[in-house]
């Protein structure tokens, strides 16, 4: 079919198909494209690896008090914080532990000069039994001043005139 052609029907026909190719397209460098693209996706991994995740990858409600009071030895370097999740999850610092490992770990931290107190912060979801669990390892490490770290909520007193 193509092959009975003149030769000014060819360069017509070849200039119809030229113009119907987009220019952008037609001078693209593949391998270059490709491997700058390559380039990218590397870098924003590597960027997404080095990152902080957020706070243990979970959602952490704190119990809600009226009553609560502001105890600033808790914001101490060496003070002994335990974190009970809804899920059981006991954290001992920013460690997650298991419950027979915490009374050796407490053990650790007092022989390096911490104080006898441990200050408990309970998910407001977690269940009681999974509580007495930690209750009893601090009992067993010989801790008794156990503090519990709520939120208070903020009361708006209304100015009489």
């Amino acid at each position: 079919m193509w092959t009975n052609l003149s030769r000014l029907q060819r360069r017509v026909r070849n200039r119809r198909l030229g113009n119907r190719r987009p220019a952008l397209f037609s001078s693209l460098n593949s391998p270059a494209f490709t491997h700058s693209a390559l380039g990218c996706v590397l870098l924003f991994l590597i960027i997404a690896m080095i990152s902080n995740p957020p706070h243990h990858g979970m959602a952490f409600d704190r119990y809600v008090s009226h009553n609560a009071t502001p105890v600033p030895a808790a914001l101490r370097d060496d003070a002994m914080r335990v974190l009970l999740t809804r899920d059981g999850s006991i954290y001992f610092g920013n460690h997650r532990v298991a419950s027979e490992d915490l009374p050796e770990q407490i053990r650790q931290r007092l022989q390096s000069g911490a104080q006898h107190r441990v200050f408990l912060l309970v998910d407001q979801r977690a269940r009681f039994r999974d509580l007495s669990i930690v209750l009893d390892e601090l009992r067993y490490a010989r801790i008794w001043d156990v503090t519990f770290l709520t939120e208070s909520t903020v009361i708006h007193k209304r100015e009489m005139s």
